[in-house]
């Protein structure tokens, strides 16, 4: 990540009386802190924070860590910035309202301290210099955002329950969620046996995005026995992620063998203006999958835990149904 802005380093000499004042009115209460009001947890950089043993003021720096925050049953008080239609109808006046304190960038240190946190969860693209800023409001936790382990969003989670202190909690998502897979598998085996799928999503102007079964809609996906694009598979064979952007001319080779084509949505299964205009394509609409009107939102291909992943199953099971009746 680039260097903190003028205005993040702004923020420090601010910050710093800030936290002053706050130490000079605690300090009574610190001398009688003990060993007990902390746990040692390894973070995903592989750094051990010192984290509060039962946190209860919780900021979430991306959207990844908020929605893993409240599918294990809390409420952070501070959080970054987020897209509208990405949270879930019933929670989206409450998750609303919660500060946003940091936006694609950079974390907004003043807006952090005066929601006062006791730990912080941030996505590891900070360097090393705002991740120390950060320290100075709380114990910061980093969680996977990008890298290697990306597609593994339920690592995520598992990261974000253990600097919460919650393990058993996500145990029981991914057991109910790994039931579910697994009831929608025996329950529409007639119609996944043999059915070839693919996802895509637009972006950008004249492009649209591939990904191959290893992303994270895949561990959505193939559990139910579904198959996934051999094409779409190729684009992706040699790329560092199971990703590609394509040329909207290349949409046959790319997704053409697919009997059903899943597009990325948000959480009320719109698509954006971008897929739209791909939609409106001659070339899309010669896809066998739109020809025979097997196109299908499936919610967010970037997972970001365990509400995202249930509503992509509802939106299959929704698609495997009407694939029955038809």
């Amino acid at each position: 990540m680039k260097s903190p802005s003028p205005y993040l380093a702004a923020g420090i000499a601010a910050l710093t009386l800030a936290l002053a004042g706050c130490g000079a009115a605690s300090t009574s209460e610190d001398e009688s802190t003990t060993d007990a009001d902390t746990r040692t947890v390894t973070d995903a950089t592989g750094t051990e924070v010192d984290v509060p043993a039962e946190p209860e003021r919780v900021v979430t720096l991306h959207y990844a860590a908020t929605q893993p925050v409240y599918d294990l049953g809390f409420m952070p008080v501070g959080q970054g910035a987020f897209d509208p239609g990405i949270v879930p109808e019933d929670i989206e006046d409450e998750v609303g309202s919660i500060p946003v304190v940091a936006d694609a960038e950079e974390p907004k240190l003043e807006e952090i301290a005066q929601v006062e946190p006791d730990l912080i969860l941030a996505p590891n693209i900070y360097d090393e210099e705002v991740v120390t800023q950060l320290e100075d409001v709380a114990p910061v936790y980093t969680f996977t955002l990008r890298g290697g382990d990306r597609a593994e969003w339920t690592q995520r989670t598992e990261e974000v329950a253990d600097a919460l202190g919650v393990p058993e909690r996500v145990e029981e998502l991914q057991e109910e969620f790994r039931s579910r897979q697994q009831e929608i598998a025996d329950t529409y085996t007639d119609v996944i046996e043999g059915t070839t799928v693919a996802v895509i999503g637009s972006y950008e102007e004249n492009s649209f995005y591939v990904w191959g079964e290893e992303n994270m809609t895949g561990t959505l996906l193939t559990p139910l026995g579904l198959t996934w694009s051999e094409r779409e598979n190729a684009i992706v064979e040699d790329e560092p992620e199971p990703e590609a952007a394509v040329s909207p001319e290349k949409i046959d080779s790319a997704v053409g063998d697919a009997d059903v084509l899943f597009l990325d949505s948000n959480l009320r299964a719109e698509v954006n203006p971008f897929m739209r205009d791909l939609q409106e394509t001659t070339l899309y609409k010669e896809l066998p999958a739109v020809r025979n009107d097997r196109v299908f939102p499936i919610g967010k291909n970037t997972v970001a835990g365990y509400t995202d992943a249930n509503y992509t199953l509802d939106r299959v099971e929704e698609a495997l149904q009407e694939m029955r009746e038809s």
